[in-house]
């Protein structure tokens, strides 16, 4: 039997009682993980009380939790920034959550530590008697890794090609590059509501029932492009194409750039077609999406991939997204219009205009969002992830055959 460890990055717990996006994908590992499979699986979480109890459903995983706050550790942390602070140097086994992890990982052999986020060089600094092939580290964002991250990782997965890419650009040495896309629990997303709720809910929200509502899903960024999404519904003349945005719009708290007083000046002025829902529990999203007719994802940075996008499938909403790093490979002609980010206002207008102006495109893409969906359930999610485990322990067999061929 394998000996497989997951260091999560020490802020939020696995199971993901408090969400979290790294922390809801290991989490779909934890609920499928079979000792059949052929190795022991061990999760290095901070502690938090409702975690432990969530972990006693899978007695077939080992959890080792990291106490973060407590006197002693606090202390060892102290004493790290302040070492940090005098000389530059990090002593990282001093540090929180990798100062618990380091005697684990040095008293017993693990075949590989797979990083989940966090500080990815100092489990190259606690990883002492681990050589680079047993450490791999697993990119959720479009990530340019430093010199000593690519010395320290012989092995890489990204959440999408793109994302492998970019990693691989930046590497000066070889790396062995895996892709694994995201999933989500379709259970919570392809759910829907009677007729009668949501017409309820349209009404709550002020929404008449010909109005055609864009949805859009996610922080009030700049780089997410929902400015330019809000000036692409405001520029078309029909006054009921409406924008209902879900996420919190605390405006008071966080209205401080420029940027976003822009965006709080643009609702202010025109809430009679931007409507915001303030915060929303990500279970509940399904209902918001049951009152829209397509959702639209227009960012202008390069996604690494978007759990939003599969969410949306899964809902079996349209989709208009703007050609951005890796989301493009979750999404094809069928269920989305893919528009270009350059004069991406002008853009987002046509294509929001098209898909109102044809509700037959709208529903053969919903239909093959669904369908498209079940690509990226936890099932295959987890099958994907055994998959990538054991061609990384294959290609460190086949290394260390060469290696004594020649020795």
């Amino acid at each position: 039997m394998y000996n497989i460890g997951i260091i999560m990055g020490g802020v939020m717990p696995v199971p993901a009682v408090c969400g979290g996006a790294i922390e809801t994908l290991i989490t779909s590992i934890v609920k499928k993980y079979s000792k059949e499979d052929g190795f022991h699986l061990t999760i290095f979480s901070v502690y938090h009380k409702e975690a432990v109890e969530a972990a006693k459903k899978y007695p077939d995983v080992r959890f080792v939790w990291t106490h973060t706050n407590t006197f002693w550790n606090l202390t060892k942390h102290a004493v790290f920034l302040a070492v940090r602070e005098l000389t530059g140097k990090t002593i990282r086994v001093l540090q929180r959550h990798y100062n618990e992890i380091t005697p684990v990982i040095q008293n017993e052999k693990f075949d590989l530590l797979i990083v989940e986020g966090g500080d990815e060089q100092a489990v190259i600094d606690i990883a002492k008697g681990y050589t680079r092939e047993q450490l791999v580290f697993h990119a959720h964002i479009h990530f340019i890794p430093k010199e000593e991250v690519v010395k320290g990782y012989g092995h890489m997965i990204g959440v999408s090609e793109f994302v492998v890419r970019e990693y691989e650009k930046a590497c000066k040495i070889p790396v062995d590059t895996h892709v694994l896309r995201n999933a989500i629990d379709l259970d919570k997303f392809n759910k829907t509501i009677s007729e009668e709720e949501r017409k309820k809910l349209r009404k709550e929200l002020g929404l008449q029932e010909d109005d055609f509502v864009v949805l859009y899903v996610g922080r009030l960024l700049q780089v997410k492009g929902i400015l330019e999404l809000m000036q692409a519904v405001l520029s078309i003349n029909d006054k009921n194409v409406k924008l209902l945005v879900v996420g919190s719009a605390n405006f008071g708290k966080w209205a401080f750039s420029s940027y976003e007083r822009k965006v709080k000046r643009i609702f202010e002025q025109n809430k009679n077609r931007i409507i915001f829902t303030g915060y929303v529990d990500n279970a509940e999203v399904y209902k918001y999406a049951s009152v829209a007719d397509v959702q639209c994802v227009p960012s202008l940075w390069e996604e690494a991939a978007g759990l939003v996008v599969i969410e949306a499938m899964a809902e079996g909403l349209p989709l208009i997204v703007t050609k951005s790093g890796g989301v493009i490979e979750y999404v094809d002609k069928s269920i989305a219009m893919i528009i270009d980010k350059d004069n991406s206002v002008e853009n987002l207008k046509c294509a929001i205009c098209y898909m109102e102006d044809h509700p037959e495109v709208r529903k053969k893409m919903s239909a093959n969002a669904k369908i498209k969906s079940k690509n990226y359930n936890e099932a295959v999610y987890y099958k994907n992830f055994v998959d990538t485990v054991y061609k990384v322990i294959d290609e460190n067999k086949n290394k260390m055959k060469i290696k004594e061929f020649f020795t």
